[in-house]
Parts: C-alpha cells; structure tokens; sequence
C-alpha cells in the first residue's frame, strides 16, 4: 500500500514537472518568435513561477522594461492560442504580472454570501467573488447574446440580496417577459410591473420617493448620501432597488403606436431623472439588453450606469455598446466581464430554481391583491419628522 502510493506520487510529480517544462517551453518560442515581445536591451517576458489549479495554470511573469501591461492584453490571443489555453486574465504588482490561465473552468454553484444592501454579487471571479458597491458604482447594465446568461446574473444578484437583506425595496419592472416572477412573493418585492402603464405609474411612485429622500438628505445638516443619513438617524431609509428586466422593451420605435410612443416617453423621462439622483438616495437601476445597439439605450441614461457586466457578444460593435471596448467578443461559454474603475474577469455561478427557493423561502409572505402601493406615505414622512426631532 505505502509502495503504491509513493509511486502515484511520484508519477503525480513527474507529469506536474512535465507540464511546466512544456509550458516554460512553449514560452520560449512564444517570446522569441515576435520582436515586440524583447526590448532594446534584448530582455524579454520572463517566467518567475508556474503554479498548477483545478482550472488551470497561475504563471507569474516579469515584464521586460518598455513593456506594458496594457501591450500584454492586447497580445493575449497569442499566448491563449500558443499555450493552449481558453481564457487567461491579468492581474500586476508593478512589473510582475500573475497570468490566470484557464484550461477548463469548473462552474460553481451558488453559495449565499452575506452582503450589506449597497453591496450586490454579480458572479465568480478566479480570485475572489466579484461583488460590487453600488454606493460607488451605482446602476448596472448587463450585456450579452441570447442565451448567454443575463437572466442567470439577475437571479443571483437578487436571490443573495433577498436572502440577507431586510432593509431593501425591489421593484420588478417586466414587460412581455417574467424570468423573474420567482421573487414575486418575497417581502422586500412591492411590486411586479406587467404593463407600461403599471411601469410608468411605479416610476412616477419612486421618482416622489427621490424627491422625499433629496428633503431629509441635506448636506447643511451634514448628510450628503444614504450613508451619511442612515449612520445618525434613528429610523433608516431602506435601499430600492429598479429591476427592469430588457431595457428595448421601453424604446420608442416605428410600429409604435400614438399612445405607446407616450408611454414609453413618459417612462424613459422618469428613469432618467431617477438614475441622475439615485446615488446619493440610495436607489438603484438594474437592467439588461440582448442585441445592444447605438440606439438600444438613451446615451443620457446609459452614462450614468457606472457598473457594466458583459457575457458573450459575437458582434464587437455591439460589445462596445455595453463595454466601450470589444473584449467582450473574445470571451468564453459564461465567462463574464464587470467593468467599474477596473475590469474583472469571471464566470456566472450555477443557479436554478431550487437553488433559488431554497434560498429565499424563509422571505416569502402571503400578498393580498391590491393597487401598487406608492412608496411616498404618511408613515414615511411621520418618521422623517421624528428623524429630525431626535438629531
């Protein structure tokens, strides 16, 4: 038995060592056959270190001097095709860069991750879960083909922010589609809009409601944002967030008629206002687009979207729609870019509908059929009375 298994490990190190000796070899030809890739003083892009993943290789380089990390992006295909791998994604400390290679990614399942409720989980990153802050980056639009995976990026996004948040609002605002009628009966969802005159009348309920949060958000008392606000009063404002499921479904075109071109203005006019001034009220647009295109989403309202997810997008004009570069063209089966500040690179976890309850059955209540209820009422303006009485 010991014999055994000191033999497997001994095969086991062999073709560990194997595989670097390929990998440093390939490497070589790599470099040495592109003059960009050696410097004037004939340096080139040196291995430091090969280490072995589930998905891949990490290979740690240093980057000869007049060489940057913006070049080694660009030459990225290179190394993917010579090495053999799907993916690689950059990640430099000064002049030493960590190559995440991926030969075969092994999709995750969806763990809850607990979150503050400015804080959403968009996907898994090589590293790290890349979740983002939407006190910083607030708005986010999700890109991609059909059936690439947008719909499984809100599930996700909404299934760990329904799980561990009470303090949150979420507004479904859906037409002709209802991927997301799961949540319907979840307590922090008022309401699921079906029609553009639902749609319209729940954008003018949150757009009061902005106006509400500006009066008692006063930065002469010190309150600058919702985060300023909710540290001294007694009585928090919840987060709210806009889920509109496909933003083309609000764009005006030509088969439209005399009375839906009037909706869909009114409704476009509310969202832009609303993302303009949501930041600092803590309210949040979320949306998505299939077959983005120039006119696919008002320039106006597309700009304040500050975090843009990207799956697949064959059409690199579109990608750049989403993106503003066509990296999104080159990406694989789920892989994913967030672009904030930075960009992370990653993969949408595995989440389906018994995933989904499992996670959000303990926020289900029985709802009464009722109007859509207006999120301006007397109780919130008797709080922020209160509020003030108690600074």
């Amino acid at each position: 038995m010991i014999t055994e298994v000191l033999v497997l490990g001994s095969l086991y190190c062999i073709n560990k060592n194997k595989d670097k000796i390929r990998i440093r070899r390939k490497w070589k030809q790599i470099t040495f056959s592109r003059r960009e890739f050696t410097n004037r003083l004939e340096k080139t892009l040196k291995i430091h270190h090969i280490e072995r993943t589930d998905y891949g290789h990490i290979i740690t380089i240093e980057l000869p001097y007049g060489y940057t990390v913006e070049q080694l992006e660009k030459d990225l295909g290179v190394f993917k095709e010579g090495l053999g791998y799907k993916s690689i994604q950059l990640k430099n400390i000064d002049n030493l860069v960590d190559m995440y290679c991926v030969k075969k990614f092994k999709f995750k399942e969806y763990i809850p991750f607990k979150l503050p409720p400015y804080k959403l989980l968009i996907a898994d990153g090589l590293i790290n879960p890349i979740i983002v802050n939407m006190n910083k980056f607030p708005h986010v639009l999700i890109g991609g083909d059909t059936g690439t995976g947008k719909s499984r990026i809100l599930l996700l996004i909404l299934t760990n922010l329904i799980k561990y948040c009470d303090n949150v609002d979420i507004y479904l605002l859906q037409i002709r589609k209802n991927d997301l009628g799961v949540f319907n009966d979840c307590k922090q969802v008022k309401i699921n809009s079906k029609t553009l005159e639902e749609v319209l009348e729940n954008l003018k309920n949150i757009d009061k409601e902005c106006k509400r949060r500006e009066k008692i958000i006063d930065n002469r008392k010190g309150y600058y944002n919702i985060e300023d606000y909710n540290k001294r009063a007694l009585c928090k404002l919840k987060y709210v967030y806009i889920v509109i499921e496909e933003f083309s479904f609000l764009n005006i075109s030509r088969g439209d008629g005399k009375e839906e071109k009037k909706l869909k203005s009114e409704c476009l006019k509310y969202i832009k206002t609303i993302v303009n001034v949501g930041r600092s009220s803590g309210v949040f647009l979320i949306t998505a687009l299939q077959k983005p295109t120039s006119d696919s989403i008002p320039s106006d309202i597309k700009s304040q979207l500050c975090t843009r997810v990207s799956l697949k997008i064959a059409d690199e004009p579109a990608a750049i729609v989403i993106m503003g570069n066509g990296k999104p063209s080159k990406l694989q089966e789920r892989e994913l870019i967030c672009r904030t500040i930075d960009e992370q690179q990653g993969y949408s976890y595995t989440i389906d509908h018994d995933i989904i309850m499992q996670n959000i059955k303990h926020r289900i209540i029985n709802k009464k059929e009722e109007a859509a209820p207006k999120i301006e009422s007397d109780i919130s303006n008797i709080l922020s009375i209160l509020n003030e009485i108690n600074r």
